[in-house]
């Protein structure tokens, strides 16, 4: 029978975060790694969730399953509690006891998402054991809970640009990857059943982009192939077929070569693939290339949220969830 990690219901308020674990309360010290696998129940997250464990080494890593569910608001008259109004929550109103109707509620969406998560890991071959329930608005729920569990990686699905575009996916993983402690692994709805080909890992001048990869490399199984990238801006003037044209092809080559050459030397891959391409915008290019090329993940830095604030998030890491068919690994910069 499904187990809760808090009180009794009805002597302890429902709040955002409470959570519902099946099986015995796990010793969390003890373990290594945790990868938190975020699902809604869909094939486009389950879809993900299976690309994006078969990147690592699962004898490292702890799996949790974590599926969240709304929490109950209900109204209470102006009477009764002065100063409360439409909308309030358990959680803002922290009272002994709730009322039965109220914990009924919350617990028969509890048990849905107890359902939901159980179809989940018999898809993807988990132990039940490894699922975790949340109370909340899904994107906060989960990265406070990442935040609490100190997790290695997350992992979700987004649904992309088609379609029912942006409904819980969409907006989950938009506030997740803006405030994830930690790096996260997206797939759209493109993401092939069985990827294939290289990790790119992909840098441009920046020290930021090389210690993204780094922490990449870290990240995944050792026996899987990589790839360093690069995407040289496209110049603004026409330059022909003349000596000075070829002349500045041949410049431009030699230095993309030489940025990947010591980005693949710092993150400590030498021996891989380079890839040079041109581009106005980074992320359709990389995107154009992974739909012509097997890719099984990109890694692209974020800059944070400071005053350059979002740099390469919002230029590209976005934009490339959204675009590309192969995972995404997007690494936020350590505190």
């Amino acid at each position: 029978m499904p187990t809760t990690s808090r009180g009794d219901p009805l002597t302890e308020p429902f709040r955002r975060g409470y959570r519902r674990v099946i099986g015995t309360t796990r010793e969390w010290a003890d373990m290594g790694d945790i990868v938190v696998c975020c699902s809604d129940g869909s094939d486009v997250s389950t879809r993900a969730i299976r690309a994006g464990l078969a990147l690592l080494d699962r004898q490292r890593w702890q799996v949790v399953l974590a599926i969240s569910v709304p929490e109950v608001t209900y109204e209470i008259s102006d009477g009764v509690v002065p100063g409360t109004g439409p909308g309030v929550t358990p959680a803002t109103l922290g009272l002994p006891h709730l009322p039965r109707n109220v914990v009924k509620e919350q617990e028969q969406l509890i048990d849905m998402g107890v359902s939901r998560a159980r179809g989940v890991a018999d898809q993807l071959g988990l132990d039940e054991s490894c699922i975790e329930v949340l109370v909340g608005k899904p994107g906060p729920v989960l990265v406070d809970y990442l935040r609490e569990k100190e997790a290695g990686l997350a992992v979700l699905g987004t649904r992309g640009l088609g379609g029912a575009a942006r409904l819980f996916l969409g907006s989950v993983s938009d506030h997740v990857l803006q405030h994830s402690p930690c790096p996260v692994l997206v797939g759209g709805e493109e993401l092939p059943a069985e990827p294939t080909g290289p990790i790119v890992l992909c840098v441009d001048e920046s020290e930021r982009s090389v210690e993204a990869g780094r922490i990449a490399v870290g990240l995944f199984a050792p026996d899987l192939p990589a790839a360093v990238a690069m995407v040289r801006p496209v110049p603004d003037v026409e330059l022909g077929n003349g000596v000075i044209a070829e002349d500045l092809r041949r410049s431009w080559a030699e230095q993309a070569d030489q940025v990947l050459t010591a980005a693949a030397t710092a993150i400590a891959v030498p021996d891989t693939e380079l890839v040079a391409l041109d581009g106005a915008e980074p992320a359709h290019a990389l995107a154009a290339y992974a739909k012509e090329h097997p890719v099984r993940c990109f890694v692209v830095g974020s800059h944070g949220r400071g005053a350059v604030g979002r740099a390469m998030l919002g230029s590209v890491a976005t934009r490339l969830v959204k675009l590309s068919p192969a995972m995404v690994c997007v690494v936020p910069r350590r505190k």
